[in-house]
């Protein structure tokens, strides 16, 4: 394999190692970048204990956890439309489909 052909494909040190949105795994940035974007263009005094808070559950929820926990949570549990920004891949989670 030339240096051009291993160029085109990237191989992660782990498996675990998923992508991120401004440094965050993707479960924590869905929950994260609205609340931090709502303190920044409204007040910070009201979001930023919201923002700790939620902060702080969201690190004991996942302690222990895999990488996107909480967005399997997601999937599982709240309605498809909120789901469906960032997670058009997968059939919605009332379509179960049982392999025989």
């Amino acid at each position: 394999m030339d240096s051009q052909a291993r160029d085109k494909y990237q191989f992660p040190a782990t498996l675990s190692n998923g992508s991120r949105w401004f440094g965050l795994p993707i479960d924590e940035a869905v929950i994260f970048i609205p609340l931090v974007l709502l303190s920044v263009f409204s007040s910070l005094y009201i979001f930023a204990p919201t923002l700790l808070v939620v902060y702080i559950s969201v690190k004991k929820l996942k302690r222990g956890k895999g990488a996107s926990y909480i967005l399997n949570l997601m999937y599982w549990f709240l309605p498809r439309a909120m789901s469906d920004t960032f997670m058009r891949e997968i059939p919605p989670s009332y379509l179960r489909y049982w392999i025989s």
